[in-house]
């Protein structure tokens, strides 16, 4: 039975004020018939998107794997504030979404010691509000160096969901943000409900 464990990284909230302790989640890839499905199982809730694809791999980075050739990771950081997170209407997603824009904006550019050129803007996939957000890297002359990151991040009970990858010299950010968004579609929320992995793997082979 081919399982992945995907080792999730502890993230630091950009909402760390107040003394709420968020779902731990266990974020584990499976094999399935159409590519791979990611597993976020929690104590309580559990949510998932699928990699359609003719080749998933994962890799010795935590979070990152290869979906047909192509680097992307998927990965979760909670919030630290209790909320209604059963009945966030989209401007309140939206405002959270864009606090963790502006936390990881302030980052990045502390990190790469520049002000970010960027794009940003909110698109609903399947009834959900999504933030895609892209910024360009610092310039080089190495055939292999990144251009820029792009995101695509939305709420998933008292998680972020944050899709990102880097796009090469010479490709386009453009097709990077057309594959979240055809992996944001398959996003499954399971409230009340976590899953019986070796079940569930079982009938992702059939």
């Amino acid at each position: 039975m081919r399982i992945y464990i995907v080792v999730l990284l502890a993230l630091i909230s950009f909402c760390s004020h107040g003394q709420y302790k968020a779902e731990e989640f266990q974020a584990v890839l499976l094999e399935a018939k159409y590519g791979a499905l990611l597993l976020y199982n929690g104590t309580t809730n559990s949510f998932s998107i699928r990699f359609e694809s003719n080749s998933v791999k994962p890799t010795d980075k935590p979070n990152f794997i290869l979906v047909d050739n192509v680097l992307m990771q998927s990965l979760i950081t909670p919030f630290r504030q209790k909320l209604d997170f059963n009945n966030l209407d989209n401007a309140t997603q939206k405002r959270y979404l864009t606090g963790w824009k502006a936390y990881e904006k302030k980052w990045v550019e502390d990190q790469l010691k520049i002000a970010l050129k960027e794009e940003e803007e909110f698109i609903e996939i399947s009834d959900r509000v999504f933030l895609y957000w892209t910024f360009g890297m610092p310039k080089s002359k190495d055939s292999g160096s990144v251009d820029s990151q792009v995101y695509l991040v939305t709420i998933c009970f008292d998680q972020l969901l944050i899709l990102n990858g880097p796009v090469e010299k010479g490709k386009q950010a453009e097709t990077l943000k057309e594959k979240f968004v055809t992996i944001a579609k398959t996003l499954t929320l399971s409230p009340n409900q976590i899953q019986d992995i070796e079940k569930l793997y079982n009938e992702l082979k059939k």
